[in-house]
């Protein structure tokens, strides 16, 4: 991948640079103000956010009215890594800092329930479904839907125990403990933090990959828009050369 197309994926597209400047002074200037009134770690990373959700939202606008289904990718590798960044949190408190219990429920513990984790890997698993119609040829969407669909199962099955004993934290499948053998020799937080990471590499490739078919062909359209009268037709009907190019971009 050249350096031309890593701008173009890395770039805010939308989001004038004086809007960006004055959206990170707000950002910091939350995260100081928070941190000086010593509101809990949840609120401090929420006042750093917060003043990003709107240059987020006009970001995604953008990008579904130029390239469509790349929209709903982007809102779910921002997300996904989110999450991803949860665990690695959650993993720093328990091996890092030595904290238990709901000193160690990652940076907004309120939401480390079981139906919040069913919901999200739930949402996740339909997004890549989703967007493997559009993009089914691209090479890692097939791993990236085989680790979330088994991901998926594993919080079915703990959300199906949690229903009937009304136990939350179960081991589930293969954390110590779990269903199938006893398990791996490994806590729940530390098994779901290499879920979330075999799960989250994966679909950031398939982004990248998808986002870099989609530069590539708008840019193979623009050279057939300005190539010679005698390579084009009137009516703007994609020439053979051309056909090519769309159909990547469809992938």
């Amino acid at each position: 991948m050249n350096a031309t197309l890593v701008r173009r994926i890395v770039t805010i597209h939308d989001v004038p640079p004086h809007i960006l400047v004055l959206t990170a002074f707000a950002s910091y200037t939350g995260q100081i103000l928070a941190s000086l009134q010593r509101w809990p770690l949840w609120a401090v990373v929420l006042a750093t956010l917060a003043p990003w959700i709107p240059v987020f939202a006009r970001e995604i606008v953008w990008t579904y009215r130029h390239y469509h289904w790349l929209a709903l990718f982007y809102v779910l590798v921002v997300t996904q890594t989110g999450h991803f960044l949860e665990h690695v949190a959650q993993v720093v408190q328990i091996h890092g800092l030595g904290l238990t219990g709901a000193q160690a429920r990652g940076v907004f513990g309120a939401l480390d329930i079981e139906v919040v984790h069913f919901v999200w890997n739930t949402w996740v698993v339909i997004a890549v479904l989703i967007l493997l119609v559009p993009f089914r040829r691209n090479p890692w969407m097939w791993p990236t839907l085989a680790i979330t669909a088994w991901h998926a199962v594993e919080h079915f099955y703990i959300m199906s125990v949690y229903l009937s004993t009304g136990v939350s934290g179960t081991p589930g499948l293969l954390a110590r403990g779990g269903l199938i053998g006893g398990g791996l020799p490994l806590l729940r937080p530390d098994l779901h933090f290499f879920y979330n990471l075999v799960e989250t590499l994966p679909l950031i490739a398939a982004f990248v990959y998808q986002c870099a078919a989609c530069y590539r062909a708008e840019c193979g359209w623009q050279r057939t828009q300005t190539a010679p009268a005698s390579r084009r037709v009137p009516d703007g009907t994609a020439t053979p050369a051309m056909q090519p190019i769309q159909a990547e971009y469809l992938r």
